[in-house]
């Protein structure tokens, strides 16, 4: 298996598939989308990338400016049939690859139903932190970040 990754336009036919899934898992946990919309990712500032998995696309996800130094690490998300293939780890690595250059911390916002989610942020140096926003009084949400410097 081979996966790939690399920098698209969310607004393309490839990203808005791709977004559609993510939007789609999230609904099927949580009975909503809470997420980002895809316009909002379409911004220059933004970072969106697409994984392929022999060529391909099964996954995508993007960093966002937050706040001064720190970019929000969003809408992560691999097809069901392409997990536990390393997909995940590729994009969390291309994402943050890109980031470097940009910020010193990244954080992010995931939900308790995604466990391997959470597995992931752990084995890779993310620390759990309090949540913020909208999601700082929500049980189901978990918060983390890393340092990059």
């Amino acid at each position: 298996m081979t996966v790939t990754v690399e920098r698209i336009d969310p607004m393309s036919d490839v990203g808005r598939n791709l977004f559609e899934g993510s939007s789609n898992e999230q609904i099927a946990r949580y009975g909503r989308d809470g997420g980002r919309k895809l316009e909002a990712l379409a911004d220059p500032n933004v970072v969106f990338v697409a994984a392929l998995l022999n060529g391909t696309p099964v996954g995508c996800g993007s960093v966002v400016p937050l706040e001064g130094d720190t970019g929000e690490l969003s809408r992560i998300y691999v097809a069901a049939e392409a997990r536990r293939n390393g997909v995940g780890r590729a994009i969390l690595a291309a994402l943050e690859a890109e980031a470097r250059s940009r910020y010193k911390r990244l954080v992010l916002e995931t939900g308790t139903e995604q466990e391997e989610s959470m597995h992931l942020y752990a084995t890779t140096g993310y620390r759990p932190i309090p949540c913020w926003g909208k999601s700082a009084d929500n049980p189901r949400s978990r918060c983390y970040e890393k340092m990059l410097i």
